[in-house]
């Protein structure tokens, strides 16, 4: 995908074939008839899916249905609640999840604007034409355009009316391709209540591809009680696309309202649903993983010499693990609803050292899934997490012959030790 013009023209063909599939949802129509109806050959339509998005209209499609969205804010609920756990693999470093966002000073507040440099300028997205500004500080505005670019400049005039303005396109259009192109990181400047600002704040924990509700999102930060204040925040996000206000849904699944349009909202969706089809999310277990986690233990011990699968014994414990904290942590790698991968992060208290110490468990990636890297992300994460709950050594056993395991565990900082482990069963 790319800002060129030829993407934009892709993008308004894709939204009026949103629009017909709405218009005629009941009837539920066919490739052939939505391209029929908005004036392409079927052939055509395909190709100008397969290159917006890389797959055919039918998996772009499946990703608006209702159906879909109510499947995803179940999954959603778990990333939220264990959100800073996230992690998404970049080969085998953790992806940086967050952009830095900055409230203006009460000063700038009260002021709205005055002595601020704004740049801002017009230009192509994979998602239409956009208007952006920005300051020294950050990106100030980002909001799309279809047909009212004059109400679009009124509405981002009026947030910001006593600054300075400079207008450059040109360099608009190259904070657009970083952006969406590049992918580049941009602090944001953002104007808003203290309440708002949290609830934007929030928006920054949801990863491409989740969607959730505006009760999960109140829920989150900690007022339940006040889900119109914080779909009345969301209302308000001015900076579009960088603080995911299109991630947020209704309850019922259904895609509620969007200040740049219901169609583009969809659209950002289905997009990011399917990017993310081939991309490995790192998080915490919760108990719903535990029938897929008695797979992956089914794998590992059947592969060793000492231990035999036991589904009713690896059910309890797992359980145990999970829903105690002070047990420990299993760090699963899944890729969309399969787990293919866990480790297991068992705590004590080293009298040596005074603090708490960990030993790692149950390191397992599915056999389908080997040799693409998700081994060592999934323990470096693991490793990382460790390092936040106060870990200071992590030790781990391994089978003496299994030297491939130990070139593994070496690469990653482990080191043999002079003891040797003995056991007694009980």
């Amino acid at each position: 995908m790319s800002c060129s013009t030829n993407a934009n023209t892709n993008y308004e063909l894709i939204e009026k074939a949103i629009k017909y599939i709405d218009e005629n949802f009941k009837d539920q129509p066919s490739v052939d008839e939505i391209a029929k109806n908005i004036g392409m050959s079927k052939y055509h339509f395909i190709r100008v899916f397969k290159e917006y998005a890389g797959v055919t209209p039918k998996q772009f499609l499946h990703s608006i249905t209702l159906n879909y969205a109510k499947e995803h804010i179940k999954q959603s609920k778990s990333i939220l609640d264990s959100s800073l756990d996230i992690g998404l693999s970049s080969s085998s470093r953790l992806h940086e999840l967050f952009v830095n966002l900055i409230g203006v000073t009460p000063k700038e507040w009260r002021e709205k604007g005055k002595d601020v440099l704004i740049s801002f300028g017009y230009g192509n997205t994979p998602f239409g034409e956009a208007l952006i500004a920005y300051t020294e500080k950050g990106i100030c505005y980002l909001g799309f355009i279809d047909n009212n670019k004059e109400v679009i400049f009124s509405r981002f005039k009026e947030l910001w009316e006593n600054a300075s303005f400079v207008h450059d396109d040109k360099k608009a259009n190259e904070y657009l391709e970083n952006i969406f192109i590049k992918n580049k990181k941009y602090n944001l400047l953002v104007k808003g209540t203290n309440f708002q600002v949290n609830v934007w704040k929030a928006l920054l924990n949801l990863p491409n591809g989740v969607v959730t509700t505006y009760q999960d999102m109140a829920n989150f930060i900690d007022k339940p009680k006040s889900v119109r204040a914080v779909a009345s925040a969301i209302g308000k996000n001015h900076v579009g696309y960088l603080i995911p206000c299109h991630r947020v849904i209704a309850k019922s699944g259904a895609m509620s309202g969007y200040r740049w349009g219901i169609e583009r909202k969809k659209v950002l969706i289905a997009y990011e649903s399917v990017s993310t089809l081939n991309m490995i999310i790192y998080r915490v277990a919760t108990t719903n993983d535990i029938p897929k986690l008695c797979q992956l233990l089914h794998q590992l011990f059947s592969q060793e010499t000492e231990f035999n699968p036991d589904v009713i014994c690896q059910t309890r414990a797992l359980k145990q693990i999970i829903e105690n904290d002070e047990i420990g942590k299993i760090y699963i790698a899944s890729k969309e609803d399969e787990i293919v991968g866990m480790v297991n992060v068992l705590y004590t208290v080293s009298t040596a050292l005074g603090e708490r110490v960990a030993m790692l468990e149950d390191m397992i990636i599915d056999k389908n899934y080997r040799g693409e890297n998700i081994g060592s992300a999934l323990l470096e994460y693991a490793i990382t997490k460790s390092k936040e709950q106060g870990v200071k050594r992590i030790t781990l056993l391994s089978d003496s012959d299994n030297f491939s395991a130990h070139r593994f565990y070496e690469n990653m900082g482990f080191s043999k030790s002079a003891m040797i482990p003995l056991r007694i069963q009980l």
